[in-house]
Order: C-alpha cells, then sequence, then structure tokens
C-alpha cells in the first residue's frame, strides 16, 4: 500500500512530461546537394585569421556546420560534434562550424562566439560569414544546417536542424565514411524501433514543421501541414498518428466533432506500424474513455516500450506542496527543498514505475485509481496540455482515500 502511494506521488513529478516522436530529418540545402561537391570558401576564424575550406580537401571526412547563436538547436548539436572529433580526430575526422548570424549581429560577435565556444570546449575552427555570402551560396534553408564532406569536398550526408537522432545518425555516418566497423557499444545503441522514411524529403519537410506548429499548441496551423504530408505518403504512420493528437488537440478548443477523426488516424497508424510512440498513445487515451484503463495501460506499455531514451522531455516539477497534499512528500520537499529533475537515465525508470503503479491500482481491482494515475502520463505521452477534466491529483488522491 505504502508503495502504491509513492509511486503516486512520483505521477505528480512525471505528469508535465511530454514525450516528443522523434523528427525526422529534412534537406539542408537548396542549392548545394549531396554527390556534389561542395563551394569552397575563405573566412576569417575568430582570430580574424583567414580560414580556406580547401584545406580539408585531403582529409577523408569533415563535418560542415552552418549555425547561429539565436538558434536552440545549435548548441546541442556543435557540442555533439565536438564529441565526435574527440573520439574519432585521430583517424582524420574534422569540423568546421560557420556562424551565420546575418544583419542583426552584435558589434562584439567574435567575441560572443568565443564565449561561446570556450564554454562548450570546442576544439575545431569556427568562422564567420558576416555577409552571408557562404549562406546563400549554399542556399541554407535553417540554422543549423549540416553537411559532410569527404575527399575532394563531396558532399555525402546532410541534414537540417538538430533530430533527436542525430548524434546516433552522425556516428554512423562517420564510421561508414571512415571505414570502421560497428563495436558492440554501436550495437546496443541500436534505435528500438525502426522508423519509416518518406523517399521525398519535401515530406519529411512538412512533416517536421507540422511537429513543430503542433507542439507548439498551434493545432490549426499545423493540421494543413500534415493532411498536405498525407496527399503525398498516405503510408508514413507517424504523420497518421500526428494527425490523430492535431485532431484531438483542436476537440480542446471546442472542435468535439473531430473526436472520432482523432481516433481513427491513431488507429490506422498503428495498424501501418504498431511501434509508433504516438499512435498507441492515442488509443491509451481513447481506452481510457472507453472506460478501459487496463487496455490503456497496455497501449501506455508499448508506447513507452519504442520511446527512444533522448526522446524522454525534461521533467518540469511541480509545487512541492501540491505533492504533499496527496501523498508522501519526498524528502528534499519534506526539508524545504526544491524537488530535482531526474537525470536522463532514470527518466524510462521513473515512467516505468508510474505504470507500475497502475498496474497496481488495476491488480487490485481499483479501476478508478488506475485510471486516475493514467491519465496524466497518457496525456504526456500526446504532448497536449491537461484537458480540464483530467485532475493530475485526481489518482493519487484516489489511493490515499482507499488507504483510509
Amino acid at each position: 500500500m505504502v508503495l502504491i502511494r509513492r509511486l503516486a506521488s512520483a505521477i505528480l513529478v512525471l505528469v508535465a512530461f511530454t514525450l516528443l516522436v522523434d523528427s525526422t530529418s529534412a534537406a539542408a540545402f537548396k542549392r548545394v546537394h549531396k554527390g556534389e561537391s561542395a563551394p569552397t570558401f575563405t573566412l576569417p576564424d575568430l582570430d580574424g585569421k583567414p580560414y580556406d575550406l580547401a584545406a580539408r580537401k585531403d582529409a577523408p571526412l569533415t563535418i560542415l556546420v552552418f549555425w547561429a547563436l539565436w538558434s536552440p538547436n545549435s548548441a546541442p548539436l556543435l557540442t555533439e560534434v565536438q564529441k565526435l572529433i574527440d573520439e574519432f580526430g585521430a583517424k582524420g575526422l574534422g569540423a568546421v562550424a560557420v556562424n551565420v548570424e546575418g544583419a542583426n549581429a552584435p558589434a562584439d560577435l567574435p567575441s560572443k562566439i568565443q564565449a561561446f565556444a570556450q564554454e562548450k570546449k570546442l576544439t575545431y575552427p569556427v568562422v564567420i560569414d558576416k555577409a552571408l555570402d557562404q549562406y546563400n551560396a549554399w542556399g541554407v534553408i535553417a540554422a543549423p544546417a549540416t553537411a559532410f564532406l569527404a575527399k575532394d569536398l563531396k558532399v555525402v550526408y546532410d541534414f537540417s536542424g538538430h533530430p533527436r537522432s542525430a548524434y546516433l545518425d552522425m556516428r554512423e555516418q562517420v564510421m561508414k565514411a571512415l571505414g570502421i566497423e560497428k563495436d558492440p557499444a554501436v550495437a546496443a545503441a541500436k534505435p528500438k524501433r525502426e522508423r519509416y522514411h518518406p523517399a521525398d524529403k519535401k515530406v519529411t519537410l512538412n512533416y517536421g514543421q507540422a511537429r513543430t506548429l503542433f507542439e507548439r499548441g498551434q493545432f490549426s496551423k499545423a493540421l494543413p501541414k500534415v493532411k498536405k504530408v498525407l496527399e503525398d505518403d498516405a503510408k508514413f504512420p507517424d504523420a497518421h498518428a500526428l494527425n490523430g493528437a492535431i485532431h484531438l488537440g483542436l476537440t480542446r478548443e471546442g472542435k468535439q466533432d473531430l473526436a472520432k477523426q482523432a481516433r481513427e488516424e491513431f488507429q490506422k497508424a498503428v495498424d501501418l506500424d504498431p511501434t509508433v510512440p504516438l499512435g498507441l498513445a492515442g488509443l491509451a487515451h481513447f481506452a481510457l474513455a472507453d472506460g478501459d484503463p487496463a487496455k490503456a495501460l497496455e497501449f501506455a506499455e508499448k508506447a513507452l516500450a519504442n520511446t527512444e531514451p533522448a526522446d524522454l522531455p525534461k521533467l518540469a516539477v511541480g509545487e512541492p506542496k501540491e505533492a504533499a497534499a496527496t501523498a508522501e512528500a519526498p524528502k528534499a520537499e519534506e526539508a524545504g527543498g526544491k524537488a530535482e529533475a531526474p537525470k536522463e537515465g532514470d527518466r524510462e525508470a521513473g515512467l516505468r514505475e508510474a505504470l507500475a503503479a497502475v498496474a497496481a491500482a488495476l491488480k487490485e481491482d481499483k479501476k478508478d485509481a488506475a485510471k486516475g494515475l493514467l491519465e496524466p502520463v497518457v496525456e504526456g505521452f500526446l504532448g497536449l496540455h491537461l484537458s480540464p477534466d483530467v485532475d493530475k491529483n485526481k489518482g493519487a488522491e484516489l489511493m490515499k482515500g482507499k488507504q483510509q
């Protein structure tokens, strides 16, 4: 009983999670494409000295990244590139980061970039494209944009933004280009699910835009984007799942007639690919609506089993008093402190414990308690704000009441 109450308390820490399906990398450049030789350039480094990309012409592989300080995805990407340099630099891997700050760049841009490079411990060259000549020559679609250049600066791989699978994808490309066989550690890092990849990069790009709009809560704007994706590729399971989530989001805005289509889209996604986390979460939502928490738990467990650790969201901690009011508060909170976010490796374990609490409630035939505990978790998987009729404290309160 005490274990269930403690797990119920853990739910309160997890309800703000927003689980995201990883984004597929999209086309990075309009004017330079895979298989072509990259245009060379000479740009000033942070000390004002000229750096010539042609110096890498005979190198086995060079990672070229167009980035900006204002781009939130640039910092994590450049950090991951540094991680690859640390591992494979001795085998010929190099990198160049081209800053494309643009017209609004501050006067002290070099010093700001220098501080940034030192903070991130970047050891590879960072140059500044002040006039955006190279930005335009490449036709950068959005920063960050990354190209892998083999000998003679031939483009062998490129992607836009910072997909959640970026590091593993880049590492695989590096090992392939350098002729290094996969080691056991790489095999262990194999993705949990084999994702569907549209043949047309425009489909991928539109999907990424629809996903971004959805994550911002702009459901009406996301809808035409995802519809375009499905018109061009009706077999894209993640797009069907996203379409279902968008329709479900619109029901939260009063368009209740879209609930049926949301359910149908989630089902289509899982029919096409039974490992789509967002589709499984959608089916869990409707199983709860049908009064079947056991079925909902089954779907939620499958969603977690097919969600990559890197896709687990960052913890958003609620008020300590809120947890104390419904269950046994963590020791840090009892001392008046602030609950700490779980570490990267703890997130999946935390969610498994949350689902275990649901299973325990069902085992004791406490369906209402199980439903109350599971609802906020499923909402987190869907990436939607809690609906008015979902009380994140309800499950814990029910469990507490049962113990008295």
